[in-house]
């Protein structure tokens, strides 16, 4: 086996590694975004996520991790469509912005939002 066939061998490798990579995100944002839709109570439309970006990001240990993210789509009315994201750092979500939980029995504070379609944030970001 000659130089040039070992360097086409690990690039088909690599390609194939990302590609399986991208597919388990994409599992995990589909999780994220399904479970976000059903606590919330709004509708999840077309049942699928969609990457839109993906770049080199630092993990909380400093390593360097793709961060990946995808959109979702969902409706509380069934007429309208709301756009959410979901973040991804490595394999782990780090961050959601789409429908916000269903209320509870207990009443909320006058400074909180009370709309449904109101932004959620899970972020944690890298301690340097």
């Amino acid at each position: 086996m000659d130089v040039l066939s070992v360097i086409i061998l690990a690039a088909a490798a690599a390609l194939a590694w990302d590609w399986w990579a991208d597919r388990q995100a994409a599992d995990q944002a589909t999780s994220a975004a399904r479970k976000a839709c059903e606590s919330a109570g709004v509708l999840w439309l077309d049942q699928n996520v969609q990457r839109v970006r993906k770049r080199i990001a630092r993990n909380a240990e400093g390593r360097l991790s793709w961060r990946r993210d995808f959109d979702f789509e969902f409706s509380t009315t069934g007429e309208e469509r709301q756009l959410g994201r979901v973040s991804l750092l490595g394999a782990k979500v780090v961050g959601l912005i789409g429908p916000a939980p269903a209320p509870t029995d207990r009443p909320l504070p006058d400074a909180l939002p009370s709309e449904r379609h109101a932004v959620v944030t899970m972020l944690s970001r890298p301690k340097r």
